[in-house]
């Protein structure tokens, strides 16, 4: 479903998008890359996510594997950060980004932001179908609040700020909501509670669509227009980056309380079953709790539940960091100007902040 609108996407670009850009030959283009701060920043990210993944799960965090995995996610971070420091000439994150307050608290709202949205993007729908048990059709459904909240407040927030020219407001009141929203989801029923449901998502909803946009007008503010692009591209990859440790956080948190509760599941449904709910695929094998007879449903459903309420806790903790990151930002004055830009290698300057 989602090709033809990339699709429609792609060709409105093709046509509406106008850059004022040279054409930079293809070769110079290639060696300006940035390969090697590049290369660094996937591998420690990917050895970042495997050791988080396996730590706990499939292997005990104290394994070699595990400890190797984070420890050189370490050693080749720091190496992407000198490299992109002192050596890069077009580096891929230029740390120049990094030197003022409310640009760290920038990265760092977006960065909790990406993981609270995306928890809640996944688990949510996990909730809906391990514990409601129902259908992934109808999860969602039941995620339409979710959804339109976030519409909706992201919308308000892009006519509140074009008519003010203020974000600061709308970032404190939406970290505010966010994380209210995500800790009430601790709240959540074994069974369905419509006004819990509906409610919770709504302001959990609405605060995570009020900061979409806040860090990178943040970002924005404080650099110069030559450095706009690295800024906005620098927010996008600290927002998917989060999105997927968030998706490895949660798995670990919820897996990990379903391996404490593993004695409790072998009484009630025997070895077989205690496996499959308490072992890494155990989201995968929910199916087979809406199998089993009603007492054993219900004990099934407590394990469950019980796992994604303390990943809802954590979640929490995440939130509260990102309203600290927002607390960092500061309020500058937006320009209503619009300033023509000229790209290209031969236009590039070093990256400058201006700190307002």
């Amino acid at each position: 479903m989602t090709v033809p609108i990339i699709g429609a996407v792609f060709v409105l670009l093709w046509f509406a998008l106008k850059l004022n850009t040279p054409r930079t030959p293809v070769w110079k283009g290639l060696k300006a890359i940035d390969w090697t701060g590049g290369s660094l920043v996937i591998g420690s990210t990917l050895m970042l996510l495997l050791g988080l993944d396996f730590g706990g799960v499939t292997r005990p965090w104290s394994s070699a594997t595990v400890v190797c995995l984070l420890v050189f996610s370490v050693v080749v971070g720091a190496l992407f950060v000198v490299n992109e420091k002192k050596i890069a000439k077009y580096p891929v994150i230029p740390m120049d980004l990094f030197k003022y307050r409310s640009g760290i608290g920038s990265f760092v709202l977006c960065f909790c932001h990406g993981l609270v949205f995306m928890g809640q993007a996944y688990y949510l729908p996990l909730y809906f179908q391990a514990v409601l048990g129902i259908s992934p059709i109808l999860s969602g459904v039941y995620f339409l609040p979710f959804i339109l909240a976030i519409s909706i407040s992201g919308a308000m927030t892009g006519l509140f700020i074009q008519k003010t020219g203020r974000y600061m407001p709308t970032t404190y009141l939406g970290m505010a909501l966010m994380a209210l929203g995500v800790g009430l989801l601790i709240n959540l029923d074994e069974y369905l509670n419509w006004p819990k449901l509906i409610a919770f998502q709504i302001i959990s909803g609405a605060g995570i669509g009020l900061n979409f946009e806040a860090p990178l007008l943040s970002l924005q503010a404080i650099v110069g227009n030559h450095n706009a692009a690295t800024a906005t591209s620098t927010i996008g990859f600290v927002r998917t980056i989060a999105c997927a440790i968030s998706l490895v956080l949660g798995s670990v948190v919820f897996q990990n309380q379903m391996v404490k509760q593993g004695p409790d599941l072998t009484a009630v449904l025997g070895p077989s079953l205690r496996g499959l709910l308490s072992s890494g695929d155990a989201a995968a094998n929910i199916d087979v709790v809406n199998s089993l007879p009603p007492a054993q449903q219900a004990v099934a459903r407590y394990a469950l539940h019980h796992a994604l309420t303390s990943m809802w806790i954590m979640y929490v903790g995440l939130a509260g960091a990102g309203l600290v990151g927002g607390c960092l930002m500061s309020s500058h004055p937006l320009s209503r100007e619009h300033q023509a830009v000229v790209l290209g290698l031969e236009n590039d300057q070093p990256s400058r902040g201006e700190d307002i």
